[in-house]
């Protein structure tokens, strides 16, 4: 699969030459008509031979994604240049299918830009719950090695008992009973610790949000019949423990079978290749916290709109459809199922009617995980109804930091708007769990609904291995207090990357919370590693990061 080869890649095991010679070797075997078997021997012998992963990986990888692969190749031809170039710098045509752009129409007549909000005595407040990529493994074994990435032919996720014939060294960093703080995801029972933690600490929830990814990071071994009991099981449990209180979801990529497949219906074979089997699993499932008319929206395009409170819309948005991995958008990039069309009909109603809008979703558009034509059109959306939309809340990258969206994509120009990304759950890779806490002015009639502060709780798994007890949540910030915000404002966001620049201190903080405390990088006095970090705050729009960085 693509994902394996972009891996092989970042780890020096595939160079401009031989990422040539595989393409080329597939798409001779495909102009002679050769059974697809022969291809999967071909990809399977190339992936091993190269050490880009374990046999069984390996082969699993291409079972898995052989089908949709071949289906989206036969239709749009890669030359060995185009997909290369993809993956390898300075390898192939700068024709880069990641980067297509597309035009949407969004309507004109934008309102009078207002301040923002500015609240410093709320009539009335309310807390919302982030949950994010909480990715449960089943298989997560106790004593496993924790540690496998340096091993030959490692597998992509640690903390499981795997043949012996793969893993047949001494074990160096046992799997603790509570997780681990290396490229593992987090059993059951600390998923389980966590929600039974936050249900009895914080009796005055109003309501929770989960962006998404409820699965394993085992993509290789994904089954419909696996997923559907996962979300089956996390979605009782989330009622179990919040039984009182709406909980709103989002679609992540880590549901999609193979993941990240999530057909539009506008493609060919879509009967036979549509992820209808999951958006109705997901439709059944949250139907009881969802009116009617969003399962049905649900079951269409896996978004829809709740409202929380008078005056705020909550719109959850399948931004799946922009996934770079989601093979089957590259038959057609526009608008996969007209979703983002659909939401800004759902924000010129609410712009109508004065309405408040919090977005939910997975993948952060300013992500190079989104496809630049979406993340493009996005980016305009959201400067076109910014009085509209009070807050956008995201999740996918695992790690604890935000995005600032900027007047005419220029850095220097005014910050109309930001995305918070939450931190993940799961402790893949090198992260200690966490959840998050919002305080929102809301309510009320005439309410803003702009988020006044987050706070952040983690946990030290270590200690809790250490010590055989449940992990201790504590909060490990508050937004506001650690960084000296006046307010959770685009412009007080923006200065923080600014003094992020230069304030060494303030940059050890926002690196050490990027972790929750949990990995060790000598990061601030490393220009490069310094700049990285930095240059995603500012890149709201994916595959612009030369642009929105280039005087760092």
């Amino acid at each position: 699969a693509l994902h394996t080869l972009e891996t092989a890649v970042r780890n020096d095991k595939i160079n401009c030459v031989v990422c040539s010679t595989i393409v080329q070797g597939i798409n001779q075997l495909m102009a002679e008509e050769e059974e697809e078997e022969k291809i999967d021997e071909f990809l399977e012998k190339a992936c091993v031979t190269l050490d880009i992963s374990s046999p069984h990986v390996c082969n699993a990888m291409i079972d898995e994604y052989a089908n949709e692969l071949y289906f989206v190749v036969e239709r749009v031809i890669f030359t060995p240049d185009e997909l290369c170039g993809i993956f390898v710098d300075d390898c192939g045509t700068p024709v880069n299918p990641l980067k297509v752009l597309w035009n949407l129409t969004i309507p004109g007549g934008k309102p009078a830009v207002k301040p923002w909000p500015t609240v410093k005595s709320p009539k009335k407040t309310q807390r919302v719950l982030h949950l994010s990529d909480i990715h449960v493994d089943r298989d997560y074994t106790i004593g496993s090695e924790a540690d496998c990435k340096d091993e030959p032919n490692s597998f992509t996720l640690c903390c499981r008992n795997y043949p012996p014939t793969v893993m047949d060294a001494a074990v160096k960093s046992p799997a603790g009973k509570w997780g681990s703080v290396y490229s593992c995801d987090i059993p059951y029972r600390t998923f389980d610790a966590a929600m039974r933690h936050i249900s009895e600490t914080h009796k005055d929830l109003d309501y929770i949000v989960i962006t998404g990814d409820l699965e394993a990071h085992d993509m290789w071994d994904y089954t419909m019949d696996k997923t559907k009991a996962n979300i089956a099981n996390i979605t009782q449990a989330l009622f179990d423990y919040f039984p009182n209180i709406p909980i709103y979801e989002s679609i992540g990529n880590h549901e999609g079978v193979p993941m990240d497949a999530m057909a539009p219906h506008e493609m060919e074979d879509y009967d036979t290749r549509g992820p209808t089997w999951l958006y109705n699993t997901l439709a059944d499932e949250w139907s009881r916290w969802i009116s009617p008319e969003s399962v049905k929206g649900v079951q269409y395009r896996a978004s829809y709109v709740e409202y929380p409170s008078p005056g705020l819309k909550l719109i959850s948005i399948n931004t799946v459809y922009c996934s770079t991995y989601n093979f089957y958008i590259y038959l057609n990039q526009t608008d996969p199922d007209g979703t983002l069309s659909w939401l800004i009909s759902e924000l010129l109603d609410s712009e109508a009617k004065g309405e408040r809008v919090h977005i939910i979703s997975h993948i952060p558009a300013g992500d190079d995980y989104c496809l630049k034509g979406w993340a493009h059109n996005f980016y305009e959306i959201v400067n076109r109804f910014e009085n509209t939309i009070a807050a956008q809340f995201y999740g996918h990258t695992h790690q604890d930091h935000f995005q600032v969206y900027y007047e005419d994509s220029n850095p220097t120009g005014r910050p109309f708007h930001f995305n918070f990304i939450s931190p993940s759950i799961t402790t893949y890779s090198f992260n200690n769990p966490s959840y998050r806490i919002y305080t929102i002015d809301g309510g009320y009639e005439g309410a803003s609904y702009t988020v006044l502060d987050a706070e952040t709780y983690t946990t030290d798994l270590d200690e809790a291995n250490a010590k055989d007890q449940e992990p201790k949540w504590f909060l490990e910030y508050s937004a506001r207090d650690a960084y000296g915000m006046p307010d959770l404002s685009p412009a007080s966001w923006s200065t923080l990357i600014d003094k992020l620049i230069t304030d060494d201190d303030l940059f050890r903080k926002f690196h050490q919370y990027y972790y929750r405390s949990s990995y060790e990088e000598n990061c601030v006095n490393d220009p490069e590693c310094r700049q990285m970090y930095i240059c995603y705050l500012r890149a709201a729009k994916s595959f612009e990061e030369d642009h929105f960085c280039a005087d760092l």
